[in-house]
């Protein structure tokens, strides 16, 4: 399970840098529009909201898969010694049930979004497919903590914060 929460990391990873990448040239060629023919590009500022959004959802991907994501950081201090094993697991146990229920209700509301056919009028685009993303983020976020309450991980005390 290790080789594939990396492999999903990296593609994550890469898709999250894509999402910048595209949005940050959907801004520039609208604000070039503005600037040179009066008008912009209708869907770019949208496009790069959505973007920008899918891009911080697979951010809070990266962000579990380092251990410092949904941490109480006031339980750090106060389980130590022997316990820390099984603070450390009860705590991915806790956080991998929040991810796992929140993957149902948020699959429900996408499915549901479907359903209604809902649509973004300025991108033309199924509100389902712009959706998709939080689902996803709570599956892999599960997958992760499913993963870590075998093998904890310890929250890097190097990190910035």
């Amino acid at each position: 399970m290790n080789r594939l929460l990396e492999i999903l990391t990296k593609l994550e990873s890469f898709l999250a840098s894509i999402l910048v990448l595209i949005l940050t040239a959907f801004v520039i060629l609208d604000v070039g529009a503005r600037e040179l023919f009066r008008t912009g590009i209708p869907w770019a500022q949208k496009g790069a909201v959505y973007m920008m959004i899918w891009a911080g959802f697979l951010g809070a991907i990266l962000v579990a898969q380092k251990a410092e994501h949904l941490r109480p950081e006031v339980a750090d201090k106060l389980w130590t010694g022997k316990l820390r094993p099984l603070y450390l697991r009860l705590h991915n146990l806790v956080v991998f049930a929040f991810t796992g229920a929140m993957t149902y209700y948020s699959w429900t509301y996408v499915l549901e979004s479907r359903e209604f056919a809902d649509r973004n009028v300025i991108i033309d685009m199924p509100m389902w497919v712009l959706q998709a993303i939080i689902p996803y983020t709570f599956f892999s976020m599960s997958l992760r903590y499913l993963y870590f309450i075998f093998f904890p991980r310890e929250k890097d005390p190097q990190a910035v914060h």
